[in-house]
């Protein structure tokens, strides 16, 4: 480019300057000041534009549509194994996360390949003349875009008869030459495109492999989990369990190319992924009305083709939805779920809303296997898992994995898990994402999906469950539902708890080994939970401890003080029908308070309203189930977390820091929607309990 690019255009000649570029700035500078002259489109598509003191007798200027050719190595056959190899390198977790919560990933990085395709397809060339007083530029192919960049430069552009016709026709046709073919085929997906695309294809396909890309691991430098296969040098095909995401992304692009102003670079032949079906005709539904937000939820998941993810508070009805979505598809369906208490809430509210016989929901858990004859099985993710690790290590004879049963048995169940069933429900499918489930996602082949969880995290290791289950197609907040009335607001409230003098000398002899025993065994606590029981404000009560020996410390403590409370632990509670015992008393109000430790976190349907958190971890996943046991509607929900003042010991402060849920439970919207009466109730009582830390 010449150093002042617009100096020839004043009409100073200079021989130095023959055969100067003008750059798309200087020309577009030039043309809005010359608002008079006329880009003029002959018939045959010629671009005349008259300077009546143009200066050179050679002109590189530029062009709208002057794009060179890709590197001659760009021609080569797609390779699918180089390209996930050169993802191992990849280590931009941030983006690796991004496109799996964001659906305008995809469209945002077809519209960047777009852009760099439209700049360097080689297609569009030009062929030149040259006058003293004016040039000529002809091009075979010209788009509609390149008119609009002339327009917005300042030019006037007439079409001669026929030019604008002609233009059509020719964009019409250049499209087709280039196509991409989607379709389903022997239950799989497959995608194709023809010899003259091949070159351009390399790049779509480097952003398709970067969204169907799924680490095994929650580790960015872990190896990917395989869906795409190469079957022909210019047809690859997508994993049936991953299919449905493969059709979340060829859809976005059809949709993208239909909704430009201009017409498509290439031609999509796309067609959704339709697999195989297997009605089954349910029995008369029992009329339930949905509310706003379930319905909105649901109408997402059909209009993503049956795959999906839910994101919904504890308490907000996530069971219905789901209960819903086996209503309108008439599929088989599994349901898997983490624990037996909810595969006992499944199998009620199931038969009550579906008018389905309890006796005929199937049962696969390690107490009851009966699910072969039967149009709904519920599943714990446990006993599925270890069938498929058992098959895994029958497969791979050089497994140390040692399988626990037979391989006819084995080979036997999961055929009919793999090929039986129309719809997958996950409940609390954050649990997928843990090593010992995940191949349930990806071995079944089951191709209507629906995930339901309060907390599906962002994180590296998450997106296993958004690429196996589908996008996050729905969620709603606590604070929107809580004002709505669908759940209790939340109190939340952090108390500091002061050390004796005896702990702070036992932790300055011991140092930082003792920061867990000191902050779990703090004589405080134990008054700060006996201060909460005794209160007004408090009824049915959950208490949450990280160690057993601290739960049945609380346990003892309170006794003392006549305070009847039941411990539930591995070691207390022996079976499922003793658990069962105990929740139904709960429920009943027969059992007041409950200390628990890793114990119905989650799936725990009961009249909590009060929460204490004596100890815990760092998992914000924990806390937010935790909270979700006391917020169904019709109360106040009061979360009480219990830790050592951090002026004395900062070691429990930061563990809490890192399990926050401030930003999920919105305490300053909670706190607009709690009765005046109520919050000055519950002050009293912290500052009572205050007060009692240092009375004599």
């Amino acid at each position: 480019m010449c150093s002042s690019p617009t100096l020839g255009l004043r009409g100073k000649q200079s021989p130095r300057r023959e055969g100067a570029d003008i750059s798309k700035a200087a020309w577009e500078k030039f043309l809005k000041k010359k608002r008079k002259y006329q880009v003029k489109i002959q018939k045959d598509l010629s671009f005349l534009v008259e300077f009546p003191w143009y200066p050179f007798t050679k002109l590189n200027a530029w062009i709208p549509t002057r794009r060179p050719h890709y590197k001659a190595e760009r021609t080569r056959p797609i390779n699918v194994e180089e390209l996930f190899l050169y993802l191992e390198k990849e280590s931009d977790s941030v983006d690796y996360d991004r496109k799996f919560f964001y659906s305008p990933w995809v469209q945002e990085q077809f519209s960047i390949w777009q852009r760099n395709w439209k700049t360097h397809n080689g297609y569009w060339e030009q062929i030149r003349t040259h006058r003293a007083t004016k040039f000529e530029l002809q091009f075979p192919q010209l788009a509609q875009e390149d008119l609009e960049i002339l327009r917005k430069a300042g030019c006037k552009v007439i079409f001669t008869q026929g030019a604008k016709q002609k233009l059509k026709k020719l964009e019409e046709v250049a499209s087709k030459e280039f196509s991409i073919i989607v379709e389903t085929l022997d239950d799989r997906l497959r995608i194709r495109w023809n010899n003259e695309f091949n070159k351009w294809f390399h790049s779509l396909f480097n952003v398709f492999t970067r969204f169907m890309a799924i680490r095994s691991e929650d580790d960015p430098q872990a190896e990917y989990i395989p869906c795409i296969s190469q079957i022909g040098p210019q047809e690859i095909q997508v994993e049936y369990w991953a299919a449905f995401r493969a059709n979340y992304f060829w859809n976005v692009v059809h949709q993208t190319l239909n909704n430009s102003n201009n017409p498509p670079l290439f031609d999509l032949q796309f067609q959704a992924f339709q697999p195989s079906q297997k009605k089954y005709d349910f029995s008369t539904v029992q009329n339930y009305t949905l509310r706003s937000y379930q319905q909105e939820a649901m109408d997402k998941w059909k209009d993503n083709y049956y795959f999906g993810s839910i994101q919904l508070p504890t308490g907000a009805g996530k069971t219905l939805i789901g209960i819903d979505a086996i209503r309108y598809v008439h599929e088989r369906t599994l349901i898997l779920v983490p624990n037996l208490a909810l595969v006992d809430q499944w199998v009620d509210l199931t038969s009550k809303f579906l008018t389905i016989p309890s006796a005929q929901i199937g049962i696969f858990n390690g107490q009851k296997k009966a699910f072969r004859e039967y149009p709904i099985v519920v599943s714990t993710y446990q006993l599925l898992s270890q069938y498929l690790q058992d098959l895994h290590a029958f497969q791979n004879n050089g497994d140390s994995t040692q399988p626990l049963r037979e391989r006819v048995l084995v080979e036997d169940t999961i055929g009919f898990f793999t090929h039986k069933f129309g719809l997958l429900i996950a409940d609390e499918s954050h649990h997928i994402q843990a090593e010992t489930f995940r191949q349930i996602a990806v071995d079944l082949e089951i191709p209507r999906r629906l995930a339901l969880s309060a907390t599906i995290e962002k994180s590296v290791h998450s997106s296993l469950v958004i690429a196996t289950m589908g996008p996050i197609i729905h969620k709603i907040s606590y604070g929107l539902l809580a004002r709505e009335g669908f759940i209790a607001p939340i109190y939340f409230k952090r108390i500091h708890i002061p050390l004796t003098a005896d702990e702070k000398g036992y932790l300055n002899r011991k140092g930082k080994r003792v920061y867990g025993k000191v902050s779990r065994q703090a004589t405080n606590k134990l008054i700060a939970i006996r201060k909460l029981l005794e209160a007004p404000v408090t009824s049915q009560t959950l208490i949450f401890t990280s160690r057993i020996k601290h739960a049945m410390k609380i346990h003892s403590y309170l006794e003392e003080y006549g305070m009847s409370t039941t411990v539930l632990t591995g070691h207390t509670v022996m079976n499922d029908r003793e658990l069962n015992l105990i929740l139904e008393k709960f429920r009943e109000r027969k059992i007041q308070t409950l200390v628990l430790v890793k114990m119905l976190n989650e799936g725990f349907d009961a009249p909590a309203d009060t929460i204490i958190i004596a100890s815990g971890t760092r998992n914000r996943r924990e806390q937010i189930q935790r909270i979700g046991r006391a917020t169904r509607p019709g109360k106040v929900a009061k979360l009480f977390e219990l830790i050592i003042d951090p002026l004395e010991l900062d070691y429990e402060y930061e563990v809490a820091k890192a399990r926050d849920i401030s930003d999920v439970i919105e305490p300053h919207v909670q706190d607009l929607l709690l009765p005046t009466q109520i919050k000055e109730e519950i002050e009293k009582v912290v500052d009572d309990i205050k007060i009692s830390f240092y009375d004599s």
